[in-house]
């Protein structure tokens, strides 16, 4: 006979946890003994477990009698609602439940699906508790390091506190320069005025930074940590996967779209940095791994996913888009990248050779053509150089791809070039994409295959000739790695996803090189004005040589 008593927990993480007692029995105590979280209590002779190892517990323990009783309803929290918090920009219905949940959740995994506003929920979350427990700082930590640019941009649209990116330095020439981890240690010994604190991951791979962002947070100087797309810091071995686990702070939130990939373990950071897994990672790794092969060190099956799956879903908060009701039929992000040095030396090279003919430019009868090169380096440097082969749009693009792909979607990425299209082809081709561009006589066959076929999870095209008459709504993600000059173009082009037959909201992220051209561009085509006038009425004038003014800053 095995009796379990579902009640408050007492020694482990939770609401909710289950008391086991049974008579002596090596068989059951080797299976309690395996739980990753498990506490005897010597008093009581009884075994504390949390409650989602129950499913688990019960499958194990095979055809022996068990009594369960106890309330499985957990008790009423005292959450400090701010009744008085008025939000920036009013939320959806769903972000506005992500919003309560992180009130009442100091520590959660943030795992709504790719276009749902992670970000922005985060922010609210952040400055209401700014409002509720006067928080002085919010560490945002970007396990991809383009995304610290949208944070900053994300923070003034949806708050009035300001972002501050560590290390941040403009130079003389207006640009910014690239940080360096000395700056970096200067701003948080330092600290700035601004709440929200934005690095990258790899800034904790310096152990001054570390050690100081630790300190940081015992003194409650920074009081919440948010990492983004924590699924890139998967590797408890790698240096930035152990300083993760080294921070702690009052608040915590993960977030990822892709809150389980191909491996049980990539969740071990997560799980570990939350508070929701005590073992080391081998102990994880043997409770849910059957290891095997040459050595023993290969993993030949997984087990005990139910209780995996039980703990996701105590500590995640997950929605997908299908289930959001209340979304736009479009939704419009630009994600900023940092070119990497040796392809910001092209960019550099080729703006300095324009600036000599700048009044040549000025007066040919295509001035936005001579552009293209320029707009070319912050694509992909193999279009100007065969020794230097760069891109952060590319790797950028990837990451996005591969997230969508792991959640089963398909994706549209467009370019104005085909030169461009090439390496995207090459970077993609493990997703057995369709390509349509001007040089691809059966567009009808390439849609046929996006379309119809599962395996083809990409459809690569120029704006010119896939950007017009056909039906590609098989995604809902259309990427755009550089913008046409007309507005109307490139709505067009979004409006291949976006057709009868749209089952989903399609989110359209546009990628742009930060402190480039790139940014004035979108600043143009996205803003009613003078300049963008200029633009759609093709140039007329003595309008060129203000718009290529501008363009060139």
């Amino acid at each position: 006979m095995i009796n379990i008593e579902i009640k408050q927990s007492e020694r482990i993480t939770g609401e909710l946890s289950c008391f086991l007692s049974f008579p002596y029995d090596n068989e059951l105590i080797t299976i309690v003994r395996n739980q990753p979280t498990r506490w005897w209590n010597s008093d009581s002779k009884t075994w504390e477990l949390p409650v989602r190892a129950l499913p688990s517990l019960v499958e194990q323990f095979g055809n022996r009698t068990i009594t369960i009783t106890g309330d499985f309803t957990p008790k009423a929290e005292n959450v400090q609602t701010p009744l008085n918090f008025q939000f920036k920009t009013k939320p959806f219905d769903h972000q506005l439940d992500g919003f309560n949940y992180g009130l009442k959740n100091d520590r959660f995994l943030l795992g709504d699906e790719q276009g749902l506003g992670k970000t922005k929920q985060a922010i609210d979350i952040a400055c209401a508790k700014k409002q509720t427990r006067k928080y002085n700082h919010c560490l945002i930590i970007c396990g991809v390091n383009g995304l610290k640019w949208n944070w900053k941009a994300e923070i003034k649209t949806h708050s009035n506190e300001s972002g501050y990116i560590l290390g941040e330095r403009r130079m003389k020439n207006g640009k910014m320069k690239t940080a360096s981890n000395a700056d970096k240690l200067a701003d948080l010994n330092n600290l700035p005025k601004d709440f929200f604190l934005i690095t990258n991951v790899e800034s904790l791979r310096d152990e001054k930074i570390c050690k100081k962002v630790q300190q940081l947070c015992k003194d409650k100087m920074i009081n919440m940590l948010v990492i983004d797309e924590i699924h890139k810091c998967k590797n408890p071995s790698a240096q930035q996967g152990k300083a993760i686990l080294k921070l702690s702070a009052e608040s915590m939130i993960a977030m990822t779209g892709t809150p389980l990939m191909n491996n049980p373990l990539d969740l071990f950071i997560t799980l570990k940095w939350l508070g929701f897994e005590k073992n080391a990672f081998f102990s994880f790794r043997k409770h849910y791994c059957v290891m095997g092969g040459y050595g023993g060190y290969e993993i030949v099956a997984y087990r005990n996913m139910s209780e995996l799956h039980a703990v996701l879903d105590e500590i995640m908060l997950r929605r997908l888009k299908k289930e959001v009701l209340d979304l736009p039929e479009k939704i419009s992000t630009t994600e900023y990248v940092e070119m990497t040095p040796a392809q910001t030396k092209i960019y550099n090279e080729v703006e300095a050779a324009l600036r000599e003919d700048i009044d040549k430019i000025k007066l040919s009868p295509n001035p936005l053509a001579q552009l293209i090169r320029l707009r070319q380096a912050t694509g992909y440097t193999g279009i100007l150089s065969s020794a230097i082969q760069e891109s952060a749009k590319l790797d950028r693009m990837e990451e996005i791809v591969e997230e969508l792909t792991d959640n089963g979607e398909k994706a549209i990425i467009f370019s104005n070039w085909t030169d461009m299209t090439t390496p995207v082809f090459e970077r993609l081709r493990k997703y057995n994409p369709a390509v349509i561009t001007g040089d691809v006589k059966d567009r009808s066959a390439e849609q046929e295959k996006f379309m119809k076929d599962p395996s083809c999870k990409i459809i690569i095209g120029t704006i010119g000739a896939m950007g017009t008459g056909l039906t590609l709504t098989a995604a809902n993600t259309v990427i755009f790695l550089d913008s046409p000059w007309n507005r109307a173009l490139k709505e067009q082009a979004e409006d291949r996803a976006h057709r009868i037959g749209t089952t989903s909201t399609v989110n359209i992220i546009t990628i742009v090189c930060k402190d480039t051209l790139d940014e004035r561009i979108e600043e143009i085509i996205n803003k009613k004005g003078k300049m963008a006038d200029m633009l759609v009425d093709g140039l007329v004038g003595g309008s060129k040589g203000e718009v290529i003014d501008y363009l060139l800053g």
